[in-house]
């Protein structure tokens, strides 16, 4: 079949369509292009966003090593001050027995001076 024999209102009309799909083409390119430009932005955003949480991932990483050596140091902190407070404890002990028998000791003097017939002073 040759053009010849092709009405003009059917070449005009599917012209139109042709011009009319090129038209929607374009747009389409254009909304594409725009999507790839968003892609590539939203890329960049993701690399940043990456960077920023593999910078705040070390922070924490060395954070989280800093409080475990503060926490091991403050139990060890904890074991002497338990040591200490057991020693307190104990000299308490000792000094209230101390204190005990010096008052017995005392009482034991006052009662042999008392015997002799001398006077406490």
């Amino acid at each position: 079949m040759t053009s010849a024999h092709v009405p003009a209102e059917v070449v005009i009309g599917l012209q139109q369509r042709l011009d009319a799909q090129a038209e929607k083409c374009k747009e389409l390119q254009y909304l594409i292009a725009q999507q790839e430009s968003k892609i590539a932005s939203m890329s960049e955003c993701h690399r940043e966003l990456q960077w920023s949480f593999d910078r705040d991932s070390e922070y924490i990483i060395k954070y989280m090593r800093a409080l475990a050596c503060k926490e091991r140091k403050l139990g060890e902190l904890d074991e002497k001050l338990f040591a200490v407070n057991d020693d307190c404890d104990s000299k308490i002990k000792e000094i209230a027995s101390l204190k005990y028998n010096e008052e017995q000791y005392q009482g034991e003097i006052e009662d042999l001076r008392a015997e002799l017939g001398l006077r406490a002073e």
